[in-house]
């Protein structure tokens, strides 16, 4: 014997019977939400470190380029390449280059100044804006300037040696770009409590 189920009547559709719509009731909404949130609420603190993690090491490695395309580039032309950079804060700092022992002013960004750090009539700086996750220089150790031997791409000066620190916003995650006087540069977590994974801790 088949059953029949009456259906509510839909006001909306009299004229043809009964309403076949089904729809959510108030409960299911709110438990939806609630698993919703729950979700959101664990995948937060992760994708902020993730996001930490890539500042970092974004950055290290924008800089670890250029330091890099600038050893190159002074045996590449075979004469000296002057390197200077400057900190004030997380976020107004610069790297400059130039041709030549005599080292130029990064802070300059009008090419035709007079000590600008130009090649080829174009300035070549690298700063915050430059980053792809800026305002997270945290230190810069040096003198502020080092000359680059065109010979084998080493500093001229043996007692050089430069070293920037990049601190996610958090604080988290701290990565150090160091370059050694022989042109080595390594990138490396300077303490061990922020040490990014993947990198080693500074020696």
């Amino acid at each position: 014997m088949t059953m029949s189920v009456k259906l509510r009547r839909d006001p909306q559709n009299w004229k043809n019977g009964f309403s076949t719509r089904n729809g959510f009731t108030l409960i299911e909404l709110m438990i939806v939400i609630a698993v919703v949130a729950i979700i959101t609420s664990l995948a937060l603190p992760s994708y902020r470190t993730i996001m930490e993690k890539r500042q970092v090491t974004s950055a290290a490695e924008q800089l670890g380029a250029f330091l890099s395309a600038i050893q190159i580039e002074a045996v590449t032309r075979s004469e000296n390449i002057s390197v200077s950079y400057s900190r004030t804060d997380a976020d107004t700092w610069c790297i400059g280059i130039v041709s030549g022992a005599t080292a130029c002013d990064c802070t300059i960004t009008n090419p035709a100044t007079s000590g600008a750090c130009v090649i080829d009539s174009q300035l070549r700086v690298i700063s915050d804006a430059n980053l792809t996750y800026p305002g997270i220089m945290n230190k810069m150790n040096g003198d502020g300037a080092f000359v680059f031997d065109p010979a084998r791409g080493l500093m001229m000066n043996h007692a050089d040696a430069a070293e920037l620190e990049l601190l996610s916003d958090e604080g988290t995650y701290a990565l150090n770009v160091q370059l050694s006087a022989t042109g080595r540069l390594k990138m490396c977590s300077d303490n061990a409590g922020k040490k990014v994974p993947g990198y080693e801790v500074c020696s």
